[in-house]
């Protein structure tokens, strides 16, 4: 059983036709799937854009599958967070986001799962907690956050028996990122984003492989994977 995984993260709007073209090149050499760990937008963390922001076309055009949020693609107020994700090219996770009323868009969801290359494949999307029930903020807020590593134990055990392969695809830091492959054996792979750390060759912690790329479009990480028995052996490279 093999797949191949190709990785970005904390883009911050660089993208370039070079860069995406080469990203384009390599998920059809590879037949890989795509994957980004947020933060790819323009807009800050309290800009509302008036259009469309022009990271969608552009990975668009790259052929993304799934996106995890950062906190640049968040906004307290629903009509902030629907504009800074209107146009997205693929589903947007988060699985510890949830809306104060249940009324409340909330344009993410928890998981992506497809099954590529013979390979059931499940994508937890984690984000850095941008608004706690304890914080002041939280009385203007739409949206409160949870603990990402409280939430992934909730969800492990259901999404485990269906996958293959397992992946949380985080904006939370790489020391974040250590402590959920502590906390959560039950996963094979850990993409992250946020800290602007990155990890080549991937490590492992607790027998979960890591890995996160450079940021600002400096760069994406090819992942093959192999698996052998109940676990994954995995080749990463970097691709300047």
């Amino acid at each position: 059983m093999r797949i191949a995984l190709l990785h970005t993260n904390d883009a911050h709007n660089r993208w370039n036709e070079a860069f995406v073209a080469q990203l384009r090149e390599l998920k059809a050499q590879h037949n890989a799937l795509l994957l980004d760990s947020g933060d790819c937008i323009r807009s800050g963390n309290i800009g509302i854009p008036l259009r469309p922001e022009p990271a969608w076309d552009w990975m668009r055009q790259a052929g993304y599958d799934a996106i995890t949020i950062g906190n640049r693609e968040f906004h307290i107020t629903a009509g902030g967070f629907l504009a800074k994700t209107r146009g997205a090219p693929c589903p947007l996770l988060c699985a510890n986001i949830r809306p104060k009323q249940p009324d409340t868009p909330l344009p993410v969801q928890p998981v992506w799962r497809t099954e590529h290359q013979g390979v059931r494949v499940a994508v937890l999307g984690l984000t850095v907690p941008m608004v706690t029930p304890r914080m002041k903020t939280a009385a203007l807020s739409a949206y409160l956050f949870d603990s990402p590593i409280e939430a992934a134990k909730r969800w492990l055990p259901r999404l485990r028996p269906e996958a293959d392969l397992l992946i949380a695809l985080t904006h939370i830091g790489v020391s974040q990122d250590r402590l959920l492959a502590e906390a959560c054996p039950e996963l094979d792979l850990i993409l992250g984003g946020h800290s602007h750390t990155p990890i080549s060759p991937p490590e492992q912690v607790n027998g979960v492989w890591m890995s996160q790329s450079p940021p600002f479009c400096k760069g994406a990480t090819l992942l093959r994977l192999e698996r052998h028995g109940a676990r994954w052996t995995l080749d990463g490279a970097p691709c300047p």
